[in-house]
Order: C-alpha cells, then sequence, then structure tokens
C-alpha cells in the first residue's frame, strides 16, 4: 500500500491558516481602532463602544491563536474557525444595504475559509 502525500490538503491547510490568521489581525487592529475612536470622539455611549472594541480585540486574538494551531496541523480549532466564519457570514448578510463593499469582502473571505477549512480536513476521520 503506497500512499500518496496529501499535498491539497496540506495547501488548503496553510490556506485555510492564512485567511484565519488575517481575519485575526484585521479584527484585532478594527478592535483597537475602535477603542481608540471610542476614547477620542464622543460616541453616544462610550462605554458600551470601549467594551465592544476590546470584546473585538481579544475575538482577534482567539482567531490568530486557531490560525497558529490551524498551521500546526491540530484538528481542535476546525469547529470554532468554521463557527467565527459563519458568524462573519451573518454580518456581511445584515451589513449589505449599509456597507455593501465591505458585506462583499467579508462574504468572499468567509466562503474561501469555509472552503479552505473543509478541504484541510476532508481526509481526516471524525474522531466521534
Amino acid at each position: 500500500m503506497d500512499e500518496q502525500p496529501a499535498a491539497p490538503n496540506a495547501r488548503a491547510a496553510l490556506a485555510a491558516a492564512l485567511v484565519v490568521g488575517a481575519e485575526g489581525v484585521a479584527a484585532f487592529a478594527a478592535g483597537v481602532v475602535f477603542v481608540v475612536a471610542a476614547l477620542v470622539g464622543s460616541p453616544h455611549d462610550k462605554e458600551t463602544a470601549v467594551v465592544l472594541g476590546v470584546l473585538l480585540a481579544l475575538f482577534g486574538v482567539g482567531l490568530v491563536a486557531m490560525a497558529r494551531s490551524l498551521r500546526r496541523n491540530s484538528y481542535w480549532p476546525r469547529t470554532p474557525s468554521c463557527l467565527a466564519q459563519f458568524f462573519g457570514l451573518i454580518v456581511a448578510w445584515y451589513q449589505r444595504s449599509t456597507l455593501p463593499v465591505v458585506s462583499i469582502v467579508l462574504l468572499v473571505v468567509c466562503v474561501g475559509a469555509l472552503v479552505a477549512l473543509s478541504q484541510s480536513s476532508a481526509s481526516r476521520p471524525s474522531r466521534s
């Protein structure tokens, strides 16, 4: 039994790690920008704006941690990474009329990440 190396799955795993990592960096940066804008600007509710910015930054840190584990070919970050993509798709759907360009970019990135995540785990058996 001569097994072929799973080069497409390795490339898909790398793509998934890169996309999730890029999302994490973008979420962290956006969270920091939101906190600074809330502290410098004058939002209706400064405390809520700061808390939401901090939560977005923490979400970004979590995505970066998942991307690091995906790159190491760990199995555990696949489900939370898929869940994060579904949250991104929900945001894209509800922002389609107010921020159409952002919605389209978010839709493309999330679908691409879901495809890469599904391809990278296709050859691995379920652990149930």
